[in-house]
């Protein structure tokens, strides 16, 4: 294990009682219940090691010990100047990294596409966004990556920005031009965040990208618990920034952090750093030898290799093998991302349902268009072989979940920009009223709305409610999707 948890298994072990926080006393709340469940035996264990800032445990907002040496370990392997866990998970390290980047009133360069807690960060810092012209898919409506030239066209265009907020890899696994956009920020002498939620494991092998962090941006949050085996909720940003102050990086983290973090969690990060550098071999060094991550692309590779060898005739695999011939790198997703296409673009949800009641596989995200499935170094061949049953079953079986899908007159294209009449923090603000569907339209809305996951959202606060957007939203809601936010105007 990493050395933050021996450290926690010393002090919950030293036979000291503790008269302090939490309230569990780190005996398993038996009273009645059947101490022999695996329940029981589970939470006995978690109970047992869950601790609080005692003397020896250090203290995440103001390390000095154990906890910052497991940072140091962090930064080494990503090449940051300094890296911060983060147990509130991306979105805290993305409303950090906005926060301190910018003062209020400022204004920021970002992709549409952007997730929502770089909106709530805009929000709460009454910040004026300038969005960046994003290309996507003409079939499925994914957002690709961002091009250089796109970013300094955007930077010579509009005046008085201050950051730019990229993120890559995509939900879908689409990645940036990192390395030249830095460069580009950085020659109009402001900095470069890159939400790299899903982009944990890139670095470690010639199989994916170069993390951003080596790429140049000043500051890059990734959610460990996406890529990496590690337990939701664990993140980390790493800095690296001669532009941004890190003192209010670290004041930030104290605003948009709990002040009671945990320690499980806190060692969950480092176990998962120590297990990282240890099959990638030379920490931190980019290689291509025979170890798990050369093992999960063989995998990958014989998976997409099957179906072009044995194509579907209802589902298109769309992925880094079925694109790897296309000119621009960011247009070809990562690996470690599929995407399941009906033939029809309309039963994304209801082939994800057929995949789980009828097959045992459950998909990270459906929408209309498609399902996302994510593979990672811990996946199993039993796994693969379960995956690859199923599509064959599904795609034999398409009868039973094409039939009856909801159909929308326009496609929805996730990255398309919504004319804003209110700054998103003053609408956010402002009254609202709840609208049908058919009402909405020409209204400007009042609240975010999404079809969650992946959290990028349809309408942000003082954006124009358009027909084509409302229309996807009527057919997300009724194939099933999760919608969060509720569709409201504000009044004027």
């Amino acid at each position: 294990m990493g050395e933050l948890f021996d450290r926690i298994d010393e002090l919950s072990g030293n036979g000291k009682y503790p008269f302090h926080m939490p309230g569990h006393k780190r005996n398993a709340l038996l009273y009645g219940r059947n101490p022999s469940s695996a329940g029981e035996a589970f939470f006995s264990e978690w109970y047992k090691r869950d601790i609080t800032e005692i003397p020896g445990s250090d203290d995440l907002h103001d390390p000095s010990g154990i906890i910052l040496d497991a940072m140091k370990r962090a930064a080494v392997l990503y090449g940051a100047d300094r890296s911060y866990f983060l147990i509130n998970g991306s979105t805290s390290g993305n409303m950090v990294a906005v926060s301190a980047a910018l003062k209020p009133g400022g204004k920021i360069l970002a992709m549409r596409s952007s997730h929502q807690s770089f909106y709530h960060a805009v929000m709460l810092r009454r910040l004026e966004i300038v969005y960046i012209d994003e290309e996507t898919d003409e079939e499925i409506g994914a957002a690709y990556g961002i091009r250089a030239e796109t970013v300094e066209r955007a930077l010579i265009e509009n005046d008085g920005i201050e950051a730019v907020f990229i993120t890559s890899p995509t939900y879908e696994g689409f990645s940036s031009e990192i390395g030249k956009i830095a460069a580009v920020v950085h020659g109009h002498g402001i900095p470069l965040i890159v939400d790299a939620a899903h982009g944990a494991h890139f670095g470690f092998s010639t199989y994916f990208p170069q993390n951003a962090v080596k790429e140049g941006a000043d500051i890059t949050v990734m959610s460990l618990h996406k890529t990496l085996p590690a337990p939701t909720q664990t993140a980390i940003l790493h800095f690296k920034s001669s532009i941004v102050s890190r003192n209010k990086v670290e004041e930030f983290l104290q605003v948009y952090q709990s002040t009671s973090p945990s320690y499980l969690l806190l060692a969950a990060i480092d176990d998962c750093i120590e297990l990282t550098a240890r099959i990638s071999g030379n920490a931190g060094e980019i290689q291509k030898g025979n170890d798990l991550w050369s093992v999960f692309y063989e995998r990958r590779r014989k998976l997409s290799e099957f179906f072009r060898e044995n194509p579907l005739k209802n589902i298109c695999i769309y992925d880094h093998f079925s694109q790897s011939n296309n000119s621009e790198i960011t247009c070809i997703p990562e690996p470690g991302k599929m995407m399941v296409v009906p033939a029809d673009h309309l039963s994304g949800r209801r082939l994800s349902d057929y995949l789980s009641e009828e097959c045992g596989i459950v998909a990270e995200m459906s929408v209309p268009e498609y399902v996302l499935l994510i593979f990672a170094v811990m996946d199993t061949d039993d796994g693969y072989e379960r995956l690859k049953n199923a599509l064959i079953k599904a795609d034999l079986y398409a009868h039973r979940w094409l039939e009856g899908s909801v159909r929308c007159p326009e496609k929805c294209v996730f990255s398309d920009k919504n004319k804003t009449a209110i700054p998103i923090w003053k609408a956010a603000e402002m009254e609202k009223r709840p609208v049908e569907y058919r009402d909405a339209v020409g209204l400007i809305s009042a609240e975010m709305v999404t079809v969650y996951p992946p959290g990028r959202p349809l309408f942000v606060p003082g954006e124009i409610m358009t027909l084509d957007k409302l229309s996807y939203l009527e057919k997300a809601v009724m194939q099933g999707c999760e919608i969060r936010g509720k569709l409201s105007a504000v009044v004027e």
